[in-house]
């Protein structure tokens, strides 16, 4: 019985080994993908530039809000924005670009899953760019999945579309989606900070109190150190700011 039981349980093992396998077959190291010249985490810089890039917006409350913050500082950033919520607040959209920020693609209605298919992605990013094509034209040049997740399919949805990928420093997600208190999202992002560094925010998604105030003492503090903080095209260049 013991005898049946061992095999029993090696054959549990060599399956789920083998569907893990199977599973991942289609996702390379993050180095590859960045060969593609396509794909990008950071920048490799010797410079003291630094990107604050907010994700899953434009909110009618945070947004404004942390625009009114960025404007007092004088700072520039990203927003990964989604393409329902362009359609519901335009207004912030077109005030984004009139203060010189950056907007970027962040799917149309935020789908979180790992395994969409590349087709069914190609559609989101598409609807997203036509929204922000017919509300404020623009078509971005950076796209973001939903989750960091990136798979060969993810991936390839992406470069189809002529559209670069962005995803974020790992060493700079403070986790301010989780309800991170404000004094801990400054620490992080304080303590981890180096030149070329994508940092992933959120104004989107729920109360972004924390994440506010948060951007309120992290901006003076960085700057003060000698960073300067830029829209990801500025950080990433040769890229162009949009694609027209």
């Amino acid at each position: 019985m013991k005898r049946y039981q061992l095999l029993v349980l090696l054959a549990i093992v060599l399956f789920s080994v083998t569907h893990s396998s199977a599973s991942f077959a289609a996702i390379k190291e993050r180095y590859e993908y960045e060969q593609t010249g396509k794909v990008f985490w950071e920048a490799d810089t010797d410079e003291t530039k630094l990107a604050l890039t907010f994700d899953d917006g434009p909110h009618p409350a945070n947004t404004p809000e942390l625009l009114d913050i960025l404007k007092g500082y004088n700072v520039k950033a990203t927003f990964f924005v989604v393409g329902k919520w362009v359609e519901a607040y335009p207004d912030i959209i077109q005030r984004m670009l009139d203060e010189g920020h950056e907007v970027a693609n962040h799917t149309y209605s935020h789908i979180y899953d790992e395994a969409i298919t590349k087709e069914d992605l190609m559609e989101e990013i598409d609807h997203a760019n036509q929204v922000l094509e017919e509300t404020v034209h623009i078509r971005p040049t950076y796209f973001r999945p939903v989750g960091g997740y990136y798979t060969d399919d993810i991936i390839d949805a992406a470069i189809d579309l002529e559209q670069d990928v962005l995803l974020w420093s790992w060493h700079q997600d403070p986790r301010d989606w989780a309800g991170t208190p404000t004094n801990e999202i400054v620490k992080h992002v304080v303590d981890h900070a180096q030149g070329g560094d994508v940092i992933l925010l959120h104004d989107g998604g729920g109360n972004r109190q924390e994440t506010l105030r948060a951007v309120k003492l992290l901006i003076p503090v960085l700057k003060h150190q000698g960073y300067q903080f830029v829209t990801a095209s500025e950080l990433l260049k040769p890229s162009p700011l949009f694609h027209h």
